[in-house]
């Protein structure tokens, strides 16, 4: 009998170590505090009505990980908020991780120095010092220790990469509100081994004070935050998400109308609720997940698809050079007549490396079923850094952003190196002359409105996403060209009235024009047009007259 106890004891102990596997952050004192002495401790606490975890003296590592064959190679440090002197453990931690493992993320969800509780109620405590000097002095001293144990969380899980089975460059950090704040901060002055690949802040507090100078190779950012934050903290994000464009770094924020402070993965009935799909999708538009069907309707891209599209350079003058890639049917028969796309890429995607204008898009013309389906020739070129598809002035400092167009200037050359790409390629390629599209999202949809403004008898079709055009100048020329316009109606980078009104321009120039809506979708609202099963259907549908 005794045997069989002993046997059930050390049963349940493995069953509870394979599920949650607790690491030391660090071996032996931590630094900066090595005489804290008092014990951790966790609670339901009744003040905010959630889980919570005080007096952390010794940073730890939750682990967690996907089910055996279905890790995906990328990690997630998760660092829950709670004022600097809890953290919210299940809806900003746990739950978070439990979601993004089913995903094939392995997660680490760390629990960061606190400032000492000597009270039950961390939260009362927390409030009751709120605005007080006492608070500050205590967070201005702890804040340093927080953002050091989210650099050595990042640093353990590079150094164990080939333990847990993750790609040492696709480590990324979440976190909420004070997590958000060692979030941020890990996003500046770091190292090989602690750079984070990915930075995510959840309605941080990170105050325009603690923004430093933003390096050469800094990390892609991801915010979501609501308006109603009753702390205050959406113009932090606002901030962050604002130098991040300003340095010309891949960024994207979400502002939600309601979710109020801490909503993290809690249910409330809310577009906020959704937040963490649009964070999924944002890591797989960004690389860091693989595609899926259901949530994008496409196959994912992998090497040697991304491979299917050639590299080469249209030479537009001695000293313009634009990098394409194209993709050729399959098989490409000469014999034949194919229809022609061509794809322009949003802002973030400018460059050189003749890669990153692949990012958004691309994976759906490659798709085996779409390539079977619809065969065609799909160009895709890449705008220098410096430039735009449009001509175009943008304020940043609004948001969304104050756009205006001006078609009387002469159009930027990567536009007529684009457009005359195009031409050259109906002529050597086996091109149908009467199907060719244009298509492109953020400021490749305006560059779409402005090309077809500006080469009417080339287009059979135009599909612009969250773009925007020159209504001043937009007349009776484009009235051929049919037209499918996108954009979601809470985009607080690219006015959604932008495509708005160019729809009521088309209309009253009895152009033929469709216009999808996408209600609560942000300046993404491209994952949804490409996942639209119509939206090839609709392009390869329509034919130019000669």
């Amino acid at each position: 009998m005794k045997f069989k106890l002993l046997f059930l004891f050390f049963c349940i102990r493995y069953i509870a170590s394979a599920q949650t596997e607790v690491i030391p952050l660090y071996d032996g004192p931590v630094p900066g505090s090595e005489q804290w002495n008092w014990t951790e401790s966790e609670q339901f606490n009744k003040t905010w009505q959630t889980q919570v975890v005080y007096n952390v003296a010794k940073p730890s590592l939750t682990v967690f990980r996907p089910e055996a064959g279905k890790s995906n190679g990328t990690a997630m440090v998760i660092c829950p908020g709670g004022g600097f002197h809890a953290l919210s453990i299940n809806s900003e931690g746990y739950d978070v991780a439990k979601n993004l493992v089913a995903k094939g993320v392995t997660c680490f969800v760390l629990k960061y120095r606190l400032i000492r509780c000597f009270t039950d109620d961390p939260a009362m405590e927390f409030m009751s010092k709120m605005g007080k000097k006492e608070f500050e002095d205590q967070s201005t001293q702890l804040i340093p220790m927080a953002i050091q144990d989210g650099r050595a969380a990042i640093s353990y899980v590079r150094k164990n990469a080939s333990i847990y089975n993750i790609a040492s460059d696709r480590i990324g950090i979440i976190g909420f509100s004070a997590g958000g704040t060692v979030t941020s901060a890990t996003a500046y002055d770091y190292t090989d081994d602690n750079k984070p690949n990915f930075v995510a802040p959840i309605y941080p507090f990170f105050p325009e004070a603690m923004q430093k100078t933003i390096a050469s190779d800094a990390p892609p950012l991801f915010i979501a935050v609501a308006s109603d934050d009753q702390l205050s903290l959406a113009p932090h994000s606002l901030k962050l998400y604002e130098s991040w464009l300003t340095a010309k770094k891949p960024a994207e924020l979400h502002v939600y109308a309601k979710g109020g402070h801490g909503f993290g993965m809690r249910k409330q009935d809310l577009p906020s609720d959704q937040w963490i799909e649009r964070f999924t999708d944002w890591m797989k538009a960004s690389g860091f997940l693989p595609m899926t069907k259901p949530a994008d309707a496409v196959k994912p891209i992998v090497n040697t698809q991304l491979d299917l599209y050639v590299k080469k350079e249209y030479k537009h003058s001695d000293t313009h050079v634009l990098p394409y890639r194209i993709l050729y049917p399959e098989p490409y028969d000469r014999t034949q007549k194919y229809p022609l796309v061509l794809l322009l890429h949003g802002g973030g995607e400018r460059g050189a490396d003749n890669e990153k204008q692949l990012t958004h898009g691309a994976n759906l013309f490659v798709d085996p079923e779409n390539r079977k389906k619809y065969p065609a020739i799909v160009i895709v070129p890449q705008c220098p850094i410096d430039q735009y598809w449009a001509t175009s002035t943008i304020d940043r400092t609004t948001t969304p952003f104050k756009i205006d167009f001006d078609y009387t200037k002469t159009p930027n050359w990567n536009l007529i190196a684009a457009n005359e790409l195009v031409k050259k390629l109906t002529k050597e390629e086996a091109v149908d002359p009467t199907r060719i599209y244009i298509t492109g999202l953020s400021m490749g949809g305006m560059g779409t409105f402005e090309s077809v403004y500006r080469y009417p008898d080339l287009y059979a079709a135009a599909l612009p996403i969250c773009g925007g055009g020159d209504l001043k100048v937009y007349d009776k020329r484009v009235k051929k060209v049919p037209f499918w316009i996108f954009h979601g109606d809470a985009d607080v980078v690219v006015d959604v009235n932008l495509s708005r009104n160019m729809t009521e321009k088309l209309k009253s120039l009895k152009a033929k024009v469709k216009y999808t809506e996408y209600p609560g979708v942000n300046h993404n609202s491209w994952v949804n047009a490409f996942a639209d099963p119509e939206y090839l259907n609709w392009m390869m549908a329509q034919k130019r007259k000669n």
